[in-house]
């Protein structure tokens, strides 16, 4: 009797979190910059194409292959509170922002919160973590001020930058 309730409620939990997903996306609703654009180093996460002023190590947003990938970079940056989803120049993108004061009806965005992600959603590693060890990580190897190929201090025939500081899955 006790591991059927134990079912029932693992069955109701693991759908209520299901229905969240997509069901909190805000449709037709777009957050607009309104002084709120989250300028962050999206690069780190994946992101290679369609960035503000083509930088991608400061940017608010980001070309992105489906939604899910708003949500899941928006999760990881600490400052974000929103992300959106929309085309730009006939490509799909992802912003993020610190609040939504430029929330508008927008046909065809989505948004949504902080919270509203896919079921399971963790933070992601900035990189590459299979290259990470005690004090070689993506800040000491691939911030910006190390220039366009990195810390050489951090790479040897093995690692290098272009491996270790975009992460294995494209966004």
């Amino acid at each position: 009797m006790y591991s059927a309730h134990l079912s029932l409620l693992s069955a109701f939990l693991l759908g209520a979190n299901a229905q969240n997903w997509p069901a909190c996306q805000e449709q037709n609703t777009v957050v607009r910059n309104a002084g709120q654009a989250l300028f962050a180093n999206l690069q780190g996460y994946g992101a290679t194409i369609g960035c503000f002023l083509d930088d991608c190590m400061s940017s608010d947003k980001f070309v992105a292959s489906e939604i899910e990938s708003c949500a899941k970079v928006c999760y990881s940056l600490p400052e974000c509170q929103f992300w959106v989803w929309g085309t730009e120049e006939g490509e799909q993108k992802c912003w993020f922002r610190t609040g939504d004061s430029g929330r508008e009806a927008g046909e065809g965005w989505a948004s949504g919160s902080k919270g509203c992600h896919p079921p399971g959603t963790q933070v992601m590693a900035m990189g590459n973590s299979e290259c990470w060890a005690e004090s070689f990580g993506y800040p000491e190897c691939c911030e910006a001020k190390y220039g366009p190929n990195g810390n050489a201090q951090c790479w040897d025939g093995v690692y290098n930058y272009d491996r270790c500081c975009f992460p294995k899955e494209e966004l």
